[in-house]
């Protein structure tokens, strides 16, 4: 949670001071679930405000991962609420873990003493998300599958990592 405060606080001085309650273009924020962590979003380059990129930084046993999404965002739902958004899009992460055993397939693989194991992995994304026009607040219910290689030589197929995202919009 310290470093949740220590990511916002930076992000506060970095950032423009204004905020709106509409037309957001770029988000930071934190992701729970499985493979959550701490994330920032742009829009792309190219000026499309409905393509944004995400590079998100998860924590997870006693290792580190770098996930980069490309996210596109539909208005479908809009007929419910013109501030609710839904959201698909793909990517991947890279990583290490560092741990004493692997799971696979139901089965535990110990080893002698803790090991540095890189991973990396293939990602998707889907997401409904409410933008507040008022603050400039953003809240997603997201699902992130991946399917993920760990060396040793072990594959990780996570179908339903379901997380909530909170994030500030400026």
């Amino acid at each position: 949670m310290k470093k949740l405060y220590v990511f916002l606080a930076i992000a506060a001085f970095l950032l423009p001071v204004e905020a709106f309650g509409q037309g957001y273009y770029r988000q930071a924020g934190v992701r729970t679930g499985i493979r959550g962590g701490l994330f920032i979003q742009l829009p792309s380059m190219y000026g499309n405000g409905e393509v944004n990129y995400n590079a998100m930084l998860g924590f997870n046993k006693n290792g580190i991962q770098l996930t980069v999404l490309r996210i596109t965002y539909e208005t479908v739902i809009s007929e419910i609420s013109p501030d609710l958004y839904f959201a698909w899009g793909y990517g991947g992460h890279a990583g290490f873990i560092v741990t004493d055993h692997i799971s696979f397939l139901g089965e535990r693989y110990n080893f002698a003493d803790d090991r540095f194991c890189p991973v990396f992995g293939a990602d998707g994304w889907a997401a409904a998300e409410y933008r507040f026009r008022d603050i400039p607040l953003i809240l997603s219910v997201n699902i992130k599958p991946y399917v993920e290689l760990s060396i040793p030589a072990f594959v990780k197929i996570m179908p339903a990592d379901i997380g909530i995202s909170v994030s500030y919009a400026f």
